[in-house]
């Protein structure tokens, strides 16, 4: 591709992105002026349900993160060492992708 061609097309591409994005420049500083208000902060230090909130959330992260964990362990655990597990190496990347289309990337059948 010729430089000036080149040149006119990554400043038409940053033109776009601008016009997408300037009309949050407003909306975003709407937003974070709240956030840095210390009586905002006050209100919520001073909620009578911010602990029992706080601690909900570390036992509901908790237990997901557990489960998660026993999930693949047990999986592993089932399938190890023996042809399975080899299959399942082999269909790994595809079951990853699905869901992450965007960071698939394939991976040697050699680290399973």
């Amino acid at each position: 591709m010729a430089t000036p061609l080149r040149y006119a097309l990554i400043f038409l591409l940053w033109a776009m992105i601008a016009v997408i994005y300037a009309p949050l420049i407003p909306a975003a500083l709407t937003l974070i002026s709240p956030a840095l208000s210390l009586t905002h902060w006050q209100a919520l230090f001073a909620d009578p349900q911010l602990p029992q909130a706080l601690l909900a959330t570390l036992v509901s992260t908790t237990i997901a993160a557990v489960g998660a964990l026993l999930i693949a362990l047990l999986v592993i655990v089932a399938l190890w060492p023996g042809p399975k597990w080899q299959h399942m190496c082999a269909r790994l990347p595809w079951l990853l992708a699905i869901p992450h289309v965007a960071f698939c990337h394939q991976r040697p059948v050699a680290v399973c």
